[in-house]
């Protein structure tokens, strides 16, 4: 008999051949980008030298919250995440999430 793997909600997804939003196992879509990409930062707050490079998030990509919403300094919603993509995590505008 074959060992049996259980996918995650994200597997799930790709099989399906869509993309998701929140789901009970935290997961969330880059999904409101008009251009460009969404930074992963060290620091929840947008300023250029707090951006995590090699991370870029893209309209479609997902990353996983593994932190709580906290108000910037700069009156923006950001929120720790982990990206499977990069393997890296950081603060992420929680606008662009969805």
């Amino acid at each position: 008999m074959s060992e049996e793997k259980k996918l995650n909600e994200q597997e799930l997804e790709g099989v399906n051949g869509g993309y998701g939003y929140y789901n009970n196992n935290g997961w969330m879509t880059v999904c409101k980008l008009q251009s460009g990409y969404l930074a992963m930062r060290t620091k929840p707050t947008y300023d250029y030298s707090n951006e995590i490079r090699g991370c870029e998030l893209y309209n479609g990509d997902q990353v996983q919250i593994t932190g709580s919403y906290v108000g910037g300094s700069d009156g923006k919603t950001y929120v720790w995440v982990f990206s499977p993509k990069s393997g890296i995590s950081g603060y992420v505008n929680a606008y662009y999430l969805g």
